[in-house]
């Protein structure tokens, strides 16, 4: 009883249904699947070598330190992301880039320091590792762009796995979604049946 008071309020109101729907579907399309740039982060190594071997400038230490950190900058997004800024708390004393770019750095009055980039391209990726010795590795306060901030996200080593098995569970998550799908439409269609 109750599916046949609702397949005759839907056949009822199917214009009014359609009006109030076209708007959210027009917004999606404009909006929610517009190429735009997403920035992520990580560092997802960092390590301090204690290294036995004495200095002898200004003070005399038995030990030395070498502090590493690695951090990857990456557009995960379908544009190009514009003037993308890394800011450290102060300036590496040792700084590389991977694969090897251009940039514009510069220091603020209180010693905040700015990597720029041009752009960085959808699916493109920066590595920056940096090396500290005898004094603390500077924090990276936020990355972002003219366009979005970027999420810091946390890496996680996981297995390879051989692409036929990607692709194997890709085409089962096809047909699953395919079978959803008419499953849907048909559960439509059974509602929007006009009994005799």
């Amino acid at each position: 009883m109750s599916i046949q008071i609702l397949s005759d309020f839907i056949s009822q109101h199917i214009k009014e249904i359609v009006s109030i729907v076209i708007p959210f579907i027009a917004w999606f399309l404009n909006v929610g699947i517009k190429a735009k740039p997403k920035l992520i982060w990580s560092s997802p190594h960092a390590f301090t070598f204690l290294i036995n071997e004495p200095v002898y400038n200004d003070q005399v230490a038995q030990n030395q330190s070498a502090c590493t950190g690695s951090i990857k900058v990456i557009n995960t997004g379908r544009e190009t992301a514009k003037n993308v800024e890394l800011i450290f708390n102060f300036k590496p004393q040792f700084v590389n880039l991977w694969p090897i770019r251009k940039y514009t750095d510069s220091t603020t009055d209180d010693n905040r320091y700015f990597m720029v980039f041009d752009t960085l391209n959808p699916k493109e990726e920066i590595g920056i590792e940096i090396l500290s010795v005898n004094r603390d590795l500077p924090s990276l306060l936020t990355v972002r762009s003219s366009e979005c901030m970027a999420e810091n996200v946390y890496f996680m080593w996981i297995p390879f796995v051989e692409p036929w098995k990607v692709n194997v569970a890709r085409f089962l998550m096809l047909i699953g979604f395919s079978a959803s799908l008419y499953g849907i439409i048909y559960a439509l269609q059974f509602l929007l049946a006009v009994n005799p």
